[in-house]
């Protein structure tokens, strides 16, 4: 207990131990929307038992569930990805399932998962609708979020030993736990102690789950560059491949990207509708968005050496836009092949609208991550199980909220009058930042070189 107190502890310290004014903001911030979306909660419940929608409060409850399941696993990949917290060395004596059950608790102290609390609580005493029981029921949905995150973090993260009879035993207990979602789903709202105590043991072998895979899965992926003296093989090809940590978050990111454009592309097949019409936000997917937001609105702590090089050479701020954009060739090729075949097999219909935007989204977000790589660098450091942030949050906000701006044709064709302007704009603001390299370089080389504190 005392181990986990301590860790809880200095997990708190770690957060606002830098921009502590700017960070207790934004927590109250988010306390204040929390309140805001359960008095929202509370009033399409009450509308939902009145009979306004067509659905009952029961699926009004479901759906809530699964907003609540959605947003903690797209919490850890999007828009940027969060590793895993490996929060107790591994040359530390301490007991595995001591580590395991101290590594969980640590990662549920965070701001989001406060205020995601908040919510919930704040929705119990605000609406009658939501019972006690519907209060623990959707606490034991935020948990079982939680270790789906894991469990896919360690798949991403870590090397596993398929043939280990710890991960013959992760199988077993997973098996167990969609045997019982299969028969009585979480999210579905419950009104007997009986279906909740079936709730709790489909998690505990959740938990048990992961626990076996966390020991199946002990040593991380290590890192390997493979060098080729090939010359057909351009710089953009090999400034690919041999970043471990850039290819893995952005095949990472692109894989996240194909999951959610392959759903929409189920549901067109199944019933003849887009997923994307129903839901807006979805478009975002359909740009570049996930590639910048991961690596490329942070392309100098990636590519440090890259930046150091060119400094060196020439220190001009033309050279720094062409070494920019070399990283940059070969994830945007994969991800416009991604889009332009989900547009040629699946949604002939918005092929214009799609094609437009993803150009314009691209000479948009080029912008954007360039002046968020000179003005707000991160150093990437920890390697690929740290839980740094590795591109500016700021910038992500950014990039999300003008690619947004070039969504608004949906609503009127005469609105892509909005493109040129949004993107001299960008354009604009991305050469007055290369006009001012000079002022920026010694804060680049601090972040990126120097040794912290």
């Amino acid at each position: 207990m005392d181990l986990i107190l301590y860790s809880c502890k200095a997990r708190l310290n770690s957060y606002f131990r830098q921009k502590k004014v700017q960070r207790v903001l934004l927590l109250m911030l988010g306390i204040v929307l929390s309140g805001f979306y359960a008095w929202l909660f509370t009033f399409l419940l009450q509308q939902s038992q009145e009979g306004s929608f067509e659905f009952g409060i029961e699926k009004m409850l479901g759906y809530t569930n699964l907003l609540l399941l959605a947003l903690t696993i797209l919490r850890g990949f999007f828009p940027a990805y969060i590793p895993k917290a490996d929060f107790i060395n591994r040359i530390y004596p301490v007991k595995p399932l001591k580590r395991f059950w101290t590594e969980l608790v640590v990662e549920l102290v965070s701001p989001f998962y406060f205020v995601l609390l908040n919510f919930l609580v704040l929705l119990f005493l605000m609406s009658p609708d939501y019972t006690f029981l519907h209060l623990v029921q959707s606490f034991l949905v935020f948990l079982t979020a939680h270790v789906t995150r894991r469990t896919l973090q360690l798949f991403i993260e870590r090397k596993i030993n398929w043939r280990s009879s710890m991960f013959v035993g992760a199988v077993v207990m997973a098996g167990a736990f969609i045997a019982l979602q299969a028969r009585a789903p979480m999210f579905e709202p419950s009104y007997t102690f009986l279906m909740l105590v079936v709730h709790l043991a489909s998690l505990g072998s959740f938990l048990t789950s992961n626990y076996f895979l966390e020991q199946a899965a002990h040593e991380p992926k290590r890192r390997t560059v493979n060098y080729s003296s090939d010359a057909r093989r351009s710089l953009g090809w090999r400034l690919f491949k041999n970043h471990k940590m850039g290819k893995q978050l952005l095949l990472f990111g692109l894989g996240f990207k194909v999951l959610m454009l392959g759903i929409d592309a189920t549901v067109y097949m199944a019933k003849g509708i887009h997923m994307l019409d129903k839901n807006m936000s979805l478009w975002l997917f359909v740009g570049p968005l996930v590639i910048y937001t991961y690596v490329f609105n942070n392309v100098w702590g990636f590519y440090k050496s890259l930046w150091l090089t060119t400094e060196r050479a020439t220190g001009d701020y033309k050279e720094f836009l062409k070494a920019s954009l070399m990283p940059l060739r070969m994830p945007l090729l994969l991800d416009a092949a991604i889009v332009l075949l989900y547009v040629a097999l699946f949604n002939h219909e918005q092929a214009t609208f799609i094609l437009l935007m993803y150009s314009a989204a691209v000479l948009v977000l080029t912008p954007i991550g360039i002046i968020s790589s000179f003005t707000s660098p991160k150093m990437v450091k920890g390697g690929i199980l740290s839980f740094s942030a590795k591109t500016s949050y700021l910038y992500s906000f950014i990039s999300i909220f003008l690619l947004g701006l070039l969504f608004l044709p949906l609503l009127h064709p005469l609105l892509y009058l909005v493109y040129p302007v949004v993107i001299a704009m960008t354009l604009f603001a991305m050469v007055a930042v290369l006009r001012e390299y000079k002022q920026y370089k010694y804060k680049l080389f601090e972040t990126l070189y120097k040794t912290e504190a």
